[in-house]
């Protein structure tokens, strides 16, 4: 697997990731949700243990879909990946923030690791909120595909709470 391939697989993993924080329902409620995730950097180091292992961080750009509302919200993720760009396995971390029409943010963290070629699995928590968005909870799980270089299709599913909705 190139390194194009799994930079669109790592953004397709943070893609979903900031998904997770579309307008969300009322609290509580189960949350789907879709989206496509474009990586703008990436800078890696060669670690040398064995060809291709790689540590890599990054930034995507995303939209994201909420499958209930209609609703398109943009988003940024940063990760930190330990992957092999030759064998496209490995795993990351990192966060992401999405932002609203209103002014409002919400902020999450996700990790996730390659269960496939060009598919990557994994897991989101909201860290915290602004705006209509203050003291949310939740999280759920995502899994991203990759489209092409840089680009990764994206989806999720959760559990969210908003104090007072």
């Amino acid at each position: 697997m190139s390194w194009r391939k799994i930079i669109l697989v790592t953004t397709a993993v943070l893609f979903i990731a900031g998904i997770a924080t579309i307008d969300f329902a009322q609290a509580g409620e189960k949350e789907k949700w879709h989206g496509a995730s474009y990586t703008v950097k990436w800078e890696q180091i060669e670690i040398g243990d064995e060809e291709g292992h790689v540590i890599a961080i990054y930034e995507q750009k995303q939209v994201y879909i909420n499958e209930m509302t209609g609703e398109k919200t943009p988003s940024t993720t940063f990760g930190i990946l330990d992957l092999n760009i030759k064998t496209g396995q490995g795993s990351g971390h990192g966060y992401g923030v999405s932002f609203y029409k209103d002014g409002a943010k919400t902020f999450r963290t996700w990790e996730g690791k390659s269960v496939g070629e060009g598919h990557w699995r994994g897991t989101y928590s909201l860290i915290k909120g602004t705006g209509k968005y203050e003291g949310i909870k939740g999280g759920g799980t995502w899994d991203s595909y990759s489209l092409a270089p840089q680009q990764s299709y994206l989806e999720g599913e959760g559990e969210t709470e908003i104090p007072g909705q």
